[in-house]
């Protein structure tokens, strides 16, 4: 079994709702809790390609990255590629990249049979916060603090390194969460009616 720990990025046109993906980052783990390799890809939106003001200041994302990048459908055949054939888990901090994932895939006209990719899914931040009995969601910064770990790159809003950043609170934390995991496909169904 595999874990792959994700990342998005998105582009918004400021006065809609549709946040289109324009960076994916991701962890490969093996069963042993090792990082085994990783993965990073630019998308060219769809709908959006010109990147916001505000979205190239936070990320710190160039429009010529974007400009020549692949579209979503190249680059999910690259991660599904990528992911290979062994079993695998996807996991990510909360479901909002879930749900994001899912949308864009509708703007994409991206296959049903691409939403395979989602049917296995853990939300650490989920599980960090029942391990913890917080009351409320937590940012990915403030629970490395709370483990005394230090991000390996102090990077954020941008995928790739956040994708590596949550990987170490899920390695760190596995052996607590593993108990807690529940592969099923009610969080997957969650997405799927809040991207309606």
């Amino acid at each position: 079994m595999n874990y792959i720990v994700f990342d998005l990025e998105m582009n918004n046109k400021w006065g809609t709702k549709i946040h289109e993906i324009i960076e994916i980052g991701a962890v490969k783990i093996n069963s042993k809790m090792e990082i085994v390799s990783t993965f990073q890809s630019f998308i060219k939106p769809k709908l959006y390609p010109i990147i916001s003001q505000l979205i190239r200041k936070k990320t710190q994302i160039k429009q010529e990255w974007i400009d020549n990048a692949k579209e979503l459908s190249y680059v999910i055949n690259d991660f599904k590629k990528w992911i290979g054939e062994e079993d695998f888990v996807l996991c990510g901090w909360g479901i909002d990249d879930l749900i994001t994932f899912k949308r864009n895939f509708e703007i994409n006209n991206i296959s049903n049979t691409t939403l395979d990719l989602l049917v296995n899914y853990y939300d650490i931040q989920n599980g960090f916060i029942k391990i913890y009995n917080l009351p409320n969601q937590i940012s990915l910064k403030n629970a490395l603090e709370m483990l005394n770990t230090k991000p390996k790159y102090n990077i954020w809003h941008r995928a790739i390194y956040d994708a590596i950043n949550t990987s170490l609170v899920f390695i760190i934390l596995f052996d607590k969460m593993k108990n807690r995991l529940e592969f099923n496909k009610n969080i997957v169904d969650t997405a799927r009616n809040c991207a309606k």
